[in-house]
């Protein structure tokens, strides 16, 4: 039997603060939603210079409904590199915790997000409710996350564990897989927050095939798109209980989990507002439609966000989640646009597409891809990162069949000269520390994930 999602019970306090709601429907949460959405709009326009520019001319209250929310401007990841401070709603005395997102592009200027006390009180309760949905008192949790600063994401995560009497350990990003594993077991660690790709080579890597395979640890996946094969090897192959995050520091670092079905991320609906857009028209789309992801804040104090584009690609699942929640689930992120390297022939070569082809193959830990130009034509050139247990050679010659199997490979042969691929020694490639990307050296720019 499926346990529902804990998230239903914290939403529903949440909203009921001024009012005995008994039960939480689908018109109580939306409801709510609307009254926080128009009280955001108001105190974004009194307190906040660049939203009280951008909604001149709106009328004094231009939502009336949700549907109306649609009327109003986007907010974009330009908006918050290019003027940043002119989103602060309080002094900046007020600000606990000031985040710097780089940009991916060497000379781009960064992203800044504020958060009040208050701000960091709602992501600690967000972390609390929804890590209950995959640990207990008991468990053991090692978080692969920066911590070393009070307020980061590995330091709230930390605290919101202890209102559970859960332990835990603020390891950071994995640089030694070894010395990790030897840390996991010492530990006795029942539970991994990480992304992906380093959770993922944790195990696979020699030592982890070894020690690590069978002890039936919880997984959580965070801070990166999560592929298929990854969540999927490692429930299947590493026996490990698997689940996903989805969230931005946008988002005031958390945004939705997934319950115990492990079928879509319930979000934190008493919080955030998501919107699902065409990403060309910006017209909004149904639930079961996919397009992009577009956030506002309902109860920021130090820098609300209103109709944010977040970038990433997803949708709302439409039948009911198994576990009987009234919430709404969103969907695993597809991808992200922008991210999307535009070969010579037209077509677009995304990470994502590479992520679902090589981690599938034995001993694949990690893998690093980057587009450079030959002779005029597009190269592609990928480094694998494999275990010692396996043939490099063979791995390799897979991987370029692989490769060439792609669709946006295969359709532009005579454009795209791929290289052979090369291999390294049993070691973590991807840092933790930003989006995995890929790289397209054309014109010397990354393109970020974040």
């Amino acid at each position: 039997m499926i346990i529902k999602t804990p998230l239903e019970d914290w939403v529903l306090s949440k909203i009921s603060i001024n009012e005995k709601t008994l039960n939480l429907t689908r018109s109580v949460i939306e409801a709510f939603q609307l009254e926080k959405i128009r009280e955001t709009i108001s105190y974004a326009r009194l307190k906040s210079p660049f939203y009280k520019n951008l909604l001149t001319g709106f009328g004094s209250d231009p939502v009336k409904s949700l549907k109306d929310l649609s009327i109003l401007p986007f907010t974009t990841s330009d908006d918050l590199r290019n003027q940043p401070m002119r989103f602060l709603c309080v002094s900046q005395s007020a600000v606990k915790r000031c985040v710097t997102l780089q940009s991916s592009a060497t000379t781009g200027a960064s992203k800044r997000i504020f958060f009040t006390e208050e701000d960091l009180e709602h992501t600690l309760d967000f972390f609390h409710h929804g890590m209950s949905t995959l640990v207990k008192e008991g468990d053991r949790v090692m978080i692969l996350l920066p911590g070393g600063r009070s307020d980061s994401v590995g330091d709230l995560l930390s605290r919101a564990l202890l209102r559970m009497n859960v332990s835990s350990i603020i390891h950071g990003f994995v640089v030694n897989p070894e010395q990790t594993i030897e840390a996991v077991l010492n530990h006795d660690i029942t539970c991994v927050v990480g992304t992906p790709v380093q959770v993922f080579s944790l195990f696979r890597c020699s030592k982890g095939e070894k020690l690590l395979k069978d002890r039936f640890m919880k997984v959580l996946l965070t801070s990166d798109y999560v592929p298929s094969v990854i969540y999927e090897l490692l429930g299947k192959d590493y026996n490990c209980e698997v689940y996903s995050h989805y969230g931005m520091s946008e988002m005031g670092y958390g945004g939705g989990v997934e319950c115990g079905a492990r079928c879509g991320h319930h979000m934190r609906e008493a919080d955030l507002f998501i919107e699902i857009i065409d990403s060309e028209t910006g017209q909004n789309l149904p639930d079961g439609e996919m397009g992009e992801v577009v956030v506002t804040t309902l109860n920021r104090i130090g820098m609300p966000l209103i109709r944010y584009r977040t970038g990433d690609m997803s949708g709302f699942l439409v039948p009911p989640c198994p576990c009987g929640t009234v919430l709404k689930r969103l969907d695993k992120i597809t991808c992200r646009i922008n991210t999307a390297v535009y070969l010579a022939s037209g077509k677009p070569l995304v990470m994502p597409l590479l992520d679902e082809a090589l981690f599938d193959l034995p001993g694949v830990t990690d893998f690093t891809a980057e587009i450079t130009s030959r002779k005029g034509n597009d190269c592609l050139a990928i480094t694998l990162s494999l275990n010692e247990q396996v043939n490099r050679d063979e791995v390799c010659a897979l991987a370029m069949e692989k490769i060439k199997m792609i669709s946006q490979t295969k359709s532009c042969k005579k454009q795209l000269f791929i290289e052979p691929v090369k291999c390294v020694g049993d070691i973590i490639l991807s840092s933790g520390s930003q989006k995995r990307v890929l790289t397209d050296k054309r014109s010397c720019q990354n393109y970020d994930f974040q």
